[in-house]
């Protein structure tokens, strides 16, 4: 199973699949800037994250089977944050940027138990 209510409160049964789309406004982004999606467990440990580039201010996150079949099932939160001309360490690795926005609060991400295993 995979929902997105309200818009941004993600439900997702361990180990599913699914994607959600976002659509940024306020700021007309280049190529090289990018927008950092990154979910946290109740520690403050990161979970998940991806870095995409964006086509006409708009990225699509995609939800694969490994990436939360690990997971322990219960509550997660997530935002995205925009980097504008990202500078990155010697791995490739986002480490500031000339400007960084984070347009909302966090928000939540519940993650379902199942029963069976892939």
């Amino acid at each position: 199973m995979f929902n997105v209510l309200n818009g941004s409160e993600i439900q997702i049964s361990r180990g599913d699949t699914g994607a959600i789309k976002f659509t940024a406004t306020g700021y007309s982004f280049e190529e090289s800037d990018r927008a950092m999606f990154s979910v946290k467990n109740g520690a403050g440990t990161t979970v998940f994250q991806r870095v995409c580039a964006m086509s006409n201010n708009a990225f699509t996150i995609y939800f694969r089977n490994q990436d939360t079949d690990s997971l322990p099932a219960g509550g997660y939160n997530w935002d995205v944050r925009y980097v504008i001309h990202p500078y990155y360490d010697a791995n490739g690795t986002i480490v500031d940027g000339d400007q960084v926005i984070t347009p909302k609060l966090p928000q939540s991400l519940t993650l379902l138990t199942v029963v069976g295993e892939i």
